[in-house]
């Protein structure tokens, strides 16, 4: 009988250490795959050259798919951005515009905010809300200025120049994962059209699926349905070495 204590406590030991490891793992993925996916998309479907034309159409088509919950249009383009203060910092980004109005289907960028508002982001207005850990590299906070320079640059008698926009902190995030928080900088999407002299063109769709493990399959059976010539990406390969 001694013996056979020993063994089912050994047995039952193993097994709580297994269960427990498991729950850790388990939580750790949950924790960062929120975290991740609550400033980018399941999915996102972009257009080659100059954007992505009649957006709203190609939209509504992307939503008659039983797979997608949202869409939404976004301009994405690789910035500088520049505080507009003495003893300011400078710091590369990515300027993501976005339409508010259907952001909420993709993202929780609303409910990441430590400060400011997404209402901030008006058409017009120049507003952007920042990463946190950019903010602090730029050394400003909501309410401040700061400058986007864009390497598609203006033709002058001096020579080719950046293209050059000021705008407001109309809030700042915190995604809890430092590569966004660091990177990203959000704003208004007629606002970085004007900026990128895009027209109504869009760089592409982001989509929210419903089942997000079946986006890799969802978002290339929109882009077929859509006829094709998009470059396609999911949150799995975007952070593949995360989940590998």
């Amino acid at each position: 009988s001694f013996i056979s204590l020993i063994s089912m406590a050994g047995v039952a030991i193993g097994v709580a250490v297994l269960i427990v490891v498991l729950s850790v793992m388990n939580g750790f993925e949950h924790e960062l795959r929120s975290r991740i996916l609550s400033l980018t998309s399941h999915a996102t479907m972009t257009a080659f050259g100059d954007g992505l034309e009649d957006w709203p159409a190609l939209r509504s088509r992307a939503l008659q798919n039983p797979r997608v919950a949202a869409a939404a249009p976004f301009i994405e383009v690789e910035t500088l951005l520049i505080a507009d203060r003495d003893g300011g910092g400078s710091n590369a980004a990515t300027l993501r515009g976005i339409d508010p109005s259907l952001e909420a289907g993709v993202s929780s960028l609303g409910e990441r905010l430590t400060s400011g508002s997404i209402r901030g982001l008006q058409p017009g207005a120049f507003g952007v809300i920042l990463g946190e850990e950019l903010a602090h590299k730029l050394g400003v906070q909501t309410g401040d200025s700061v400058v986007v320079a864009v390497a598609r640059g203006n033709v002058t008698p001096a020579g080719v120049l950046p293209r050059l926009r000021r705008f407001k902190v109309a809030g700042i995030f915190r995604s809890g994962m430092y590569e966004i928080d660091a990177t990203l900088a959000v704003v208004h999407m007629v606002d970085a059209a004007r900026l990128l002299r895009l027209g109504d063109r869009v760089s592409g769709l982001r989509l929210a699926v419903q089942d997000p493990y079946q986006a890799p399959l969802a978002v290339r059976e929109v882009a077929a349905e859509l006829g094709g010539g998009l470059y396609v990406e999911d949150w799995t390969q975007r952070n593949a070495n995360f989940f590998r």
